[in-house]
């Protein structure tokens, strides 16, 4: 009787173990479809499309969608670090590469800078 318990037991751990692991994979695409996704929309706007067009179109960022991904007059210390760290080292016209913050996945090309204040426009897409 011991050891079919002791079996139950191992077999209840082994479809725990199986069922995380199906989260995480599960968990891995999700992120990777939305990775795959916004690296399209990049390579788009690198070949020439509006950005602003595709912002509207596709990102997922409640506060600029509709504006077409713009923030104005963006200053240190207001939006996630990576975000600024990512562009703050951008050049004015320059397209970042797709990077990744808590929000979800991003592309950055500044738009403008005036003094310490950075125009820029984004796209954001939340891995779901």
């Amino acid at each position: 009787m011991k050891k079919n318990k002791f079996i139950l037991f191992f077999l209840f751990l082994a479809a725990i173990s199986f069922g995380q692991k199906q989260n995480v994979d599960s968990t891995s695409n999700v992120k990777l479809n939305a990775k795959k996704q916004i690296e399209k929309y990049r390579a788009r706007v690198i070949k020439g499309e509006s950005m602003a067009s595709l912002a509207i179109l596709y990102s997922e960022d409640p506060g600029s969608a509709g504006e077409g991904g713009i923030y104005y007059n963006v200053a240190r210390g207001v939006m996630d670090p990576k975000f600024e760290s990512v562009a703050f080292s951008l050049k004015q016209g320059q397209i970042s590469q797709v990077f990744e913050t808590a929000y979800g996945f991003h592309f950055i090309q500044l738009v403008k800078i005036h003094g310490k204040l950075l125009d820029l426009r984004h796209i954001l897409i939340i891995p779901k």
